[in-house]
């Protein structure tokens, strides 16, 4: 099988692939001051601080890896021509840094719904954003130095060829024996794993400091997404996101064979007012869900007002909502309010008699 080696189309297109670059960093950048800008709103009044979900941009992970391959691809070029390229191992290790950092951010403004806004925090935040914007407007102006050179009115590439010492052997083709040679592989992964352990000491500090970021940045993210996921919460705390809920109390009634279940409960809305959805509050007794049955709420009235479609405000209002259960065990009883597909909060039921 013959192929053609790609240093050659690597040269030719050396300023390009830097424009390139260039582009991708400067969306980065736009979207991370977008960010800034929004957290410097919210330390002047926390009311901004329902706008976040606006953003988050998790896309912006795609342009970061895109860019982040073509500076390895430019080192490895600079590094077989043997020419300066510590700036693109620095971009690399930065990049990442910038990525791991706004994971964070967005983690942080993720929860702006249910959590109070402390001014240190943001503030830190805010500061180390900063930072992190003067790194990127620094590597974009190196890259956009040079996508476009100095002589920007001729606009060609054949400095950049001559600089890097093009020559024939950049393009030629080469032959590669479609036959399995283990001895050869063999070979071959010694040699880059020689490589790769001089690669490992020049550049030692860096990677372990970036791996240990990444292992406790990870960590950090994992403890909190299971913590979080199977938590359970109490009567009296406050859970979910777009809707603000405070299960208030628990009853129950035996009534014959009837069984019932009442909660009542605060609600309010974050944003525009809006009708809540009593379906997305399920009762869970053992194995067994229920549904809220508006039918029977009015036998309890005493407890409260039935929740029947009334129009939740950012002021709290009580409500209560009636479920008609099978077996009846007041140990183990949960309600569980489903905001989302991923999104759902646990809150054990201390019921009291009705």
């Amino acid at each position: 099988m013959i192929l053609r080696k790609p240093y050659a189309f690597l040269i030719k297109h050396f300023r390009l692939i830097h424009l390139v670059i260039t582009a991708l960093f400067i969306y980065i950048v736009v979207k991370n001051r977008e960010v800034y800008n929004f957290l410097k709103k919210v330390i002047v009044d926390t009311a901004n601080k329902y706008d976040a979900n606006m953003f988050i941009n998790y896309r912006i992970y795609i342009f970061i890896l895109i860019a982040i391959i073509l500076c390895v691809v430019v080192y490895w070029l600079l590094r077989y021509k043997d020419k300066p390229r510590r700036i693109y191992i620095f971009t690399i290790i930065g990049y990442i840094v910038v990525g791991i950092f706004m994971l964070a951010v967005y983690a942080y403004m993720g929860g702006f719904n249910n959590n109070g806004i402390d001014q240190k925090t943001i503030r830190l935040y805010r500061d180390l954003m900063t930072i992190t914007l003067f790194f990127q407007y620094y590597i974009i102006i190196f890259m956009g130095i040079r996508g476009l050179g100095f002589d920007i009115k001729k606009f060609d590439f054949r400095r950049d060829v001559q600089e890097l010492n093009a020559n024939s052997s950049d393009g030629e083709e080469i032959e590669v024996n479609a036959n399995i040679d283990t001895t050869n592989i063999m070979r071959g992964i010694r040699k880059q794993r020689r490589e790769f352990g001089y690669f490992f000491q020049e550049y030692k500090v860096y990677i372990v400091t970036i791996l240990i970021i990444i292992f406790g940045i990870s960590g950090y993210k994992l403890y909190n997404y299971f913590s979080e996921k199977y938590k359970i919460y109490n009567e009296n705390d406050l859970i979910g996101n777009m809707y603000g809920i405070t299960i208030k109390d628990s009853y129950y009634k035996i009534d014959n064979d009837n069984n019932y279940v009442i909660i009542n409960f605060d609600v309010y809305k974050n944003g525009i007012s809006d009708r809540f959805n009593p379906g997305n509050m399920m009762l869970m007794i053992g194995k067994d869900s229920y549904s809220p049955d508006k039918n029977i709420c009015y036998k309890f009235n005493k407890l409260g007002n039935c929740y029947k479609k009334q129009y939740i405000t950012n002021e709290a209002s009580n409500y209560i909502l009636s479920y008609s259960v099978d077996n009846l065990n007041i140990q183990d009883a949960y309600l569980v309010y489903s905001e989302s597909y991923d999104n759902s909060y646990k809150v054990k039921l201390i019921m009291k008699e009705y």
